[in-house]
């Protein structure tokens, strides 16, 4: 759970909509917390030579939300491919989904090119 932080609204005092993918980024943090698997180390890990860069998001925003409303951000595993994995978002005031969200990220190895994703992550990912 997180509220809705007066910088994050518009001048009409509605949260702006980039603020949803800050939500589902800091989301989909914890969820890899969650799994067992080190943020920084998902994002760019040197040492086992592979990284997941966002390479893409989509929103979209079903009904405003305001300054010091609460929202709950759910994570799910939507897509998980050889090379890449897409996550999808929902964020909710109370039982109302008020955004929806995705990120895909793809793996890739220390000289940007793609690579198989490494068994290990792929398994958490799936659990």
């Amino acid at each position: 759970m997180r509220r809705v932080r007066f910088g994050e609204t518009d001048p009409f005092g509605v949260t702006y909509f980039v603020s949803y993918f800050n939500y589902f980024k800091e989301a989909l943090d914890e969820f890899l917390r969650e799994k067992g698997i080190k943020p920084e180390l998902f994002y760019r890990n040197p040492q086992e030579n592979y990284a997941f860069p966002i390479v893409y998001a989509e929103g979209k925003f079903r009904s405003p939300t305001k300054y010091d409303d609460e929202l709950e951000i759910v994570v799910s595993v939507e897509e998980l491919k050889e090379s890449s994995v897409t996550f999808r978002f929902e964020a909710r005031r109370k039982d109302l989904v008020v955004a929806e969200g995705k990120i895909s990220c793809v793996c890739i190895d220390k000289s940007w090119k793609r690579r198989k994703m490494p068994e290990e992550v792929r398994k958490v990912l799936q659990s």
